[in-house]
This record gives C-alpha cells, structure tokens and sequence, in this order.
C-alpha cells in the first residue's frame, strides 16, 4: 500500500528535546481559507506519544511515528474541525482521544499542564514543563501569507494574525470569558516563564518567548504589562 499522489508531505522537525512538529497540512478557516496546521508530537515516559491537533497521516509518517513510540494519546484543540482523526483512530485504535474539559484529569498532566479558558467559547493551552514550551492554538496565530491563494491574504490581515504580527484573531477575547480573563491566563503564563511558544497555526517563537507573549497581547494588555515592567524594573 503507498500513499495517493494528492497526500499532503507531512513534515516532522524537532522543535525541543523529545517535541516534533508536524506541518505541511492545511484545514478549513473561516471563509473556507486554507489555514496552516502544525501537529504536534510529544513523547511521554514509556515510549507513549502525545499527538496534539492530528493531521493528515500518510504512510511516511506512520512509518515516522512507529520509530518514535507508541501512539497513546490524541489531543484535540477546540476548533477548528480535524476530518483527519478518524484516520488516526482507525490506525491507533488503543489511543484514547482527549476533548475539552476532560484534559484536565489526564495522567499526562504532570508533564504537560492545561490551562483552560472558556467562555461561550473554550480555549486551552498545554505547557510541556521538561522542555518549558507552551503550545498554543487560537491563543496566538502567526501565518506566513506567502505560500497561500491571493484571494485569502487580505482576510488574513484583516484579521490581524499574519506572522509579520502574529497574535489572537480579532474578537477572540470576547469569547473566551473577556479581557480579564485572557489577560489573567497571559499573565499565568509569564509567571511560569516559557522558552518557546509553539503555534498550531503559523510560525513558531522559539526564542523570547516571554517577550512576544507581551508584544501578542500589548493592546489588550496594556495597563498590566506597564505594571508588571515597573514591578520588574524595581526588582532589578
């Protein structure tokens, strides 16, 4: 059996130590816009894998995955839509899949922390303490314009989540409970001091990531980060 000539190559790239990131995927954004996908891998203690947002699964990398470990858990972000798990159910039927507020009692939480957000909508974001790499979905989106249609770059920028000033699509903290609530997670998130942020939808930081968490959310966040400067600055 070999894979159809309209699969997707699907590309894995170490991101940290025992992380992969698998891109070279596209699902369905408002508008019908083809929006980037990374999935990403994770591997747990006993040669279990962590596999947030799943994606297209060809040959090549169940072949990939095989060498890395043993699929056991299948993590699903709140939106968008992944018509491509039941390809990854069928191939891992032992792999329990993970959806909303359920994550919150997995056993992988000591390795890797939820903080959940919801709202009329529902947000969460993973730190994976070993590698100190926060994994985020709609929280920040950052995407490169460049390799899609021209008709959906324009909606892209409109919606303020190019990578040239990747950050929360427009209206997106209205749903997730408001400002304050959002503001509380980022700051809950710069308390714990990530390395890197890992996006599902665009590039990634993979350096200051603390810095462009405040660059993200400057607007929204503008009096506490004015704060939390001063408060830095008398430290100092």
């Amino acid at each position: 059996m070999t894979d159809s000539p309209d699969s997707p190559v699907v590309t894995p790239a170490p991101l940290a130590e025992g992380i992969w990131g698998l891109t070279g995927a596209y699902v369905s954004w408002r508008g019908g816009v083809a929006m980037p996908l990374r999935t990403v891998v994770i591997e747990l203690p006993s040669n279990h894998l962590w596999v947030y947002a799943p994606g297209p699964l060809p040959l090549t990398l169940r072949d990939w995955l095989a060498a890395q470990g043993r699929v056991a858990h299948l993590v699903l972000p709140h939106a968008p839509d992944l018509p491509h798990l039941p390809e990854w159910q069928a191939e891992y039927p032992g792999a329990r899949v993970w959806r909303g507020a359920e994550v919150k009692t997995a056993s992988w939480c000591r390795q890797i922390k939820p903080l959940m957000l919801e709202g009329t909508q529902t947000e969460t974001v993973y730190l994976h303490q070993p590698s100190r790499s926060a994994i985020l979905s709609r929280l920040i989106m950052a995407v490169e314009t460049a390799p899609l249609p021209v008709w959906t770059r324009p909606l892209i920028w409109l919606a303020g989540i190019d990578d040239s000033d990747g950050k929360p699509p427009l209206g997106l903290a209205q749903h997730l409970g408001g400002r304050k609530a959002v503001g509380d997670l980022v700051e809950e998130l710069l308390d714990w001091g990530p390395e890197r942020l890992i996006l599902t939808h665009g590039r990634c930081y993979l350096h200051d990531a603390s810095g462009e968490l405040k660059r993200a959310f400057r607007r929204l966040m503008r009096d506490r980060l004015w704060d939390r400067a001063l408060s830095e600055a008398r430290r100092r």
